[in-house]
């Protein structure tokens, strides 16, 4: 009883000092986007009580055609007690170039990062959508084009031709089932509840550089759907992205 207690405790202590650490949201400093898409990130935990209506509200940006939305499950909260089902280091790591380069002040969940430039508290759907609507209203910088072909099991990807870059830019392609994907969670602050994820990614690897000439790489696994993104290199801004047609 007193161990169940003292973890009780705990939990309240760290969800509190995670709200009090995590930003409302950063604004990017000068909002721009390359092409009509606008990559959507959500950074989530089964553990995380406010993290089942982000995934709700990514699911509906999921569904606008102008938004590449994908869901990273981060394995940063198991050593409480549970385990995330679904999440992994990959995941994490990938959160991780975002605090630095966006110079967030921890890690938290749920987090939305849009384009690689700005983060903001997924908690709040309000913010999420005025961000969105910044982005939306941002001028474009027309980026190279990037297009992805199905072979067999896997995807041949193509990026186009558009501004030298030194460092060249990372290419990254990432798996994911569209969902609706759900666990029952057994332990910890959701404990009986029905997680859902939409768009949850099923892997996250770096295919190439791209230097600004046209350039084709490969990848072996892409059998529900996958997104590529063109960015610049340590989790900076998002260059050019695309996704496998919707089935």
């Amino acid at each position: 009883m007193l161990r169940a207690m003292f973890r009780a405790c705990w939990l309240v202590l760290v969800v509190a000092a995670t709200l009090l650490l995590a930003p409302a949201s950063a604004q990017p400093q000068s909002p721009y986007r390359t092409g009509e898409q606008i990559v959507v990130e959500l950074y989530t935990s089964q553990g995380c009580d406010t993290c089942r209506r982000a995934n709700r509200l990514l699911g509906q940006l999921a569904a606008s055609p102008d938004v590449i939305a994908i869901t990273f499950p981060v394995d940063y909260w198991d050593y409480l007690g549970w385990r995330d089902t679904f999440a992994s280091s990959d995941f994490t790591q990938r959160q991780r170039r975002y605090w630095r380069s966006l110079h967030a002040r921890s890690l938290y969940t749920p987090e939305i990062v849009m384009n690689g430039a700005a983060h903001v508290n997924a908690a709040s759907a309000e913010r999420v959508t005025d961000l969105l609507a910044t982005f939306r209203a941002a001028p474009v910088h027309q980026g190279p084009r990037v297009t992805i072909e199905r072979s067999g099991a896997g995807a041949r990807v193509f990026v186009g031709r558009g501004r030298p870059h030194n460092p060249p830019a990372d290419v990254w392609i990432v798996p994911f089932d569209p969902g609706p994907v759900w666990e029952t969670v057994r332990t910890g602050d959701n404990a009986g509840h029905r997680v859902v994820h939409y768009n949850l990614a099923q892997g996250l690897s770096r295919i190439g550089a791209w230097t600004g000439e046209p350039a084709r790489y490969e990848h072996r696994y892409c059998r529900r759907q996958c997104a590529v993104i063109v960015q610049e290199r340590n989790g900076g801004p998002v260059i050019a992205a695309a996704r496998t047609p919707a089935s």
